[in-house]
């Protein structure tokens, strides 16, 4: 069905500059002084040397651990943490949460903090990396997915191998698209084995990645293994010390900086001029067709819209198809002559009936959905997968060969062209706005360094919010500093804390979608690979009667609630959270602690035994399934169970539910206006180069000084002609009165200086010649007025 101007569109007055003033920039509070602490924690080219031979040695040790494990699963995987994993690796060393800290660390499983991270080593030579691995965090981790999804392995397990190894095999089995239980005790503790070593593989694997994708120094890098309680380490570590290091280098000198990332991450000879050639080409594809005449000043415009779909635990933070949906309706309304492409993660994928609704929608209209999603995948670069630094650099040649603009759910992959300079518009749910978000926010906003205390009351006493929690004030010592960039905004949706000024209090809403997201695919799973049918092997012959009675209960309250209306995203997450959790119960009826958790939840549906309600079944057909003989009855229930939730109807609910989150008319605003806020700084940027009119270093604020002007001309333009179209002729004039006469011809930041194939070796540091120092001055406490703080936010 055609949609070309769907009636939820935003009008043309959806782009407002009220949000681009400079002034009205939030402040972020840093509890630190603004003086790093230079890192001397260096690896010995003894443990540099160890490191590079077990990288090549990595599937011997694999081999050699699986024989153990499968000779002895308890003894071996003992011997392995306390010995073998211990021995490799240095200690994590200390932070103690204190962000001037330049020891930065980051766990091998944190594969988004790879690009800040590398970010911060570029451009602070005074910083330093762990790299650290916890094979008992990594089974910890895959038991909270097996929690989350109801996933219980349910197989005879191995003698030695306690059910919650099981079932952390069960979901290790199932991320990898296989079958939830092991043909053979070989191949269960094979798997076991691998959750552990992999741990170290991977740590070794990002090692390298920071040493061949970003050029740096080996003994910047160490290895440390952890086996210590959360709060020891992982909560001391506080990840936002890569910000807190790298984007004061950016605000002194972006262009500078963008160099320094650009030269770093391609390396020098052919094996630079290869990484470059390869992104390129991805260039090419993309601007293939969209090439300006050569008289014409304006560049291609694209729009790329990010696309996370792990449905993992982390799933609260994948793309959500309303929003982009109404991401593509907004570009269509304020950007028409702007390209959009969808990249990253395939959406669609396993999902026939969205991609069928957002078609009969028009959603998908003139939108690239093929070019780059899995871009890197390597079907699309000549059989070799882009490299993460290849595909950074694709990121900076096509910001700089076009006028690009980048949105997306918060996500690391967005970071790397973030501090290249890409202009990026990013979604953040309101809860995590002051935890969470504060990392973030790092990018945009104003800074002040200080410290953080507890408020007290009149009397002297401490103060609390409602919750229990301190109320906690912020005293500003020294100046506030400007944004590193104005190239990046953030907007927020969906409802906030129930205090926001309560910035630790747990998060609730902004979980629901993640679940519904999980539920829909963990079914879907079930149905489609036929692993459904299959837990007809766990229904037992010898149980009770009243154990077949729950079992029934079970099939009969996933019958509800596949009917359940939804209209809010909690109702539609406990619709899958119940589903999965009789799922669960259904092949263990005798455990009493699943009956207790599913009533205690709230999820048990009134009516009664035998009144079945009306829907993909007909009335009676569980109840016939149960009354099956014995050796029959779990196929028979099972198939019943598998028609229903393969049902056309409740498949059409489940994309139903995938869809209610969505931005209202002010969040749809803000993305318009964000979105022109963004792409004019990188417009700007572009104009005057490394130096300003003033002569001096361009910096964040000239940015913002000519934005003050630049974007309420364009909106006063727009109004007249519709749309919020961009004159380029106008905003010249524009930036002329702003920036002055005089300007400097700019300088090419095109990464490698020159012509297409220089070289520029090394990394550069912000210039020398009238540098403010990388961190500002140190001056006492006490000398802004105490503000209210909340943490520094979850990592």
């Amino acid at each position: 069905m055609a949609n070309d101007q769907p009636s939820n569109e935003p009008p043309s007055s959806a782009f407002h500059a009220a949000e681009v003033h400079y002034e009205d920039l939030p402040v972020s509070e840093i509890t630190a002084s603004g003086q790093g602490v230079p890192s001397t924690l260096f690896a010995s080219p003894e443990k540099i040397a160890e490191w590079d031979r077990l990288e090549q040695a990595i599937g011997e040790l694999s081999q050699r651990t699986r024989e153990q494990v499968a000779s002895d699963p308890r003894g071996a995987l003992q011997q392995l943490q306390e010995q073998v994993f211990r021995e490799v690796a240095y200690e994590p060393s200390y932070v103690g949460g204190q962000l001037d800290r330049k020891n930065l660390r980051m766990y091998e499983w944190q594969r988004g903090e790879l690009y800040i991270h590398s970010a911060a080593l570029i451009l602070d030579p005074e910083t330093t990396l762990e790299v650290t691995y916890e094979p008992e965090g990594r089974l910890k981790r895959l038991l909270l997915e097996s929690d989350h999804r109801r996933i219980t392995y349910l197989g005879a397990l191995p003698e030695g191998v306690s059910q919650e190894q099981g079932n952390a095999v069960a979901v290790w089995r199932a991320q990898r698209g296989r079958s939830s239980i092991a043909e053979s005790n070989n191949e269960f503790l094979h798997d076991l084995s691998d959750i552990y070593v992999d741990s170290l593989r991977e740590a070794l694997a990002t090692r390298r990645r920071f040493i061949s994708e970003y050029s740096i120094e080996p003994h910047r890098i160490r290895l440390s293994y952890d086996d210590q309680p959360y709060d020891v380490n992982y909560t001391q570590t506080k990840f936002r010390r890569a910000h807190v290091h790298a984007l004061p280098v950016i605000r002194e000198a972006p262009l500078d900086a963008r160099e320094s990332i650009v030269s770093s991450t391609r390396g020098t000879g052919e094996f630079g001029r290869r990484r470059e050639a390869r992104a390129r080409a991805v260039v090419n594809q993309v601007v293939s067709g969209d090439k300006p005449d050569a008289t014409s000043p304006s560049l291609p415009k694209y729009a790329l819209l990010w696309v996370r779909d792990n449905r993992d635990q982390a799933a609260f933070m994948d793309t959500k198809p309303e929003i982009l949906k109404q991401a593509i309706e907004t570009l269509r309304a304020t950007e028409p002559d702007r390209k959009i492409l969808l990249i990253g993660d395939d959406l669609f994928k396993g999902r026939p009936e969205l991609h069928s609704a957002f078609q009969q929608e028009g959603v998908l209209d003139a939108v690239d959905t093929e070019s780059l999603i899995r871009f890197w995948a390597a079907e699309k670069n000549g059989g070799t997968a882009l490299t993460h630094g290849e595909q950074a650099l694709f990121l900076h040649y096509l910001n700089t060969d076009a006028d690009v603009v980048q949105v997306g759910i918060e996500s690391g992959a967005l970071e790397s062209a973030i501090c290249l300079g890409v202009p990026t518009v990013y979604f953040q749910a309101k809860e995590h706005v002051a935890d969470k978000g504060t990392r973030w926010q790092l990018y945009w906003a104003k800074w002040s360094f200080g410290e953080s205390r507890v408020a007290e009351q009149a009397d002297g006493s401490k103060k609390f919010f409602a919750s229990g929690r301190p109320v906690k004030l912020f005293d500003r010592s020294g100046e506030v500093y400007p944004p590193p960039l104005m190239t990046v905004r953030r907007v927020e949706f969906g409802p906030d804390l129930p205090e926001p000024e309560d910035s630790e209090a747990e998060p609730v809403a902004v979980y629901y979608p993640g679940n519904i997201t999980v539920g829909v695919d963990r079914i879907s799973n079930l149905v489609e690979s036929g692993e459904l049918p299959e837990m007809a092997q766990a229904f037992d012959l010898g149980w009770s009667e009243e154990s077949w009675r729950t079992s029934e209960y079970y099939a009969d309250q996933i019958h509800r609630w596949t009917l359940v209306e939804t209209t809010d995203w909690e109702v539609a997450a406990r619709r899958y959270e119940a589903i999965t959790h009789a799922l669960n119960g259904l092949v263990h009826p005798a455990k009493g602690e699943v009956r207790r958790a599913y009533e205690s939840a709230g999820y048990d549906l009134a009516g009664q035994h035998g009144q079945e309600p009306v829907g993909a079944v007909a009335p009676g057909e569980i109840s016939a399934a149960y009354g099956a003989a014995p050796q029959d009855r779990g196929t028979a229930v099972t198939t019943v169970l598998n028609r229903l939730l393969g049902d056309e109807g409740f498949k059409t609910r489940c994309v139903h539910d995938l869809r209610l989150v969505n931005l209202s008319a002010e969040e749809q605003a803000k993305l318009a206006s964000a979105i022109k806020e963004v792409t004019a700084a990188n417009d700007v940027l572009r104009s005057i180069g490394n130096i300003a009119p003033d002569s001096s270093p361009t910096t964040s604020k000239h940015v913002a000084e000519a934005l003050a002007v630049i974007l309420p001309a364009q909106q006063n333009r727009s109004q007249g002609q519709g749309l919020a179209r961009h004159d380029a002729e106008g905003a010249d004039a524009v930036r002329l009165a702003v920036l002055g006469q005089g300007r400097r011809p700019a300088v090419p930041v095109a990464g490698p200086r020159g012509a297409a194939g220089a070289e520029v070796v090394g990394p550069k540091a912000a210039r020398a010649t009238d540098a403010p120092p990388q961190h500002p001055p140190v001056q006492r406490p006490g000398t802004g007025a105490p503000r209210q703080s909340g943490p520094e936010g979850r990592e």
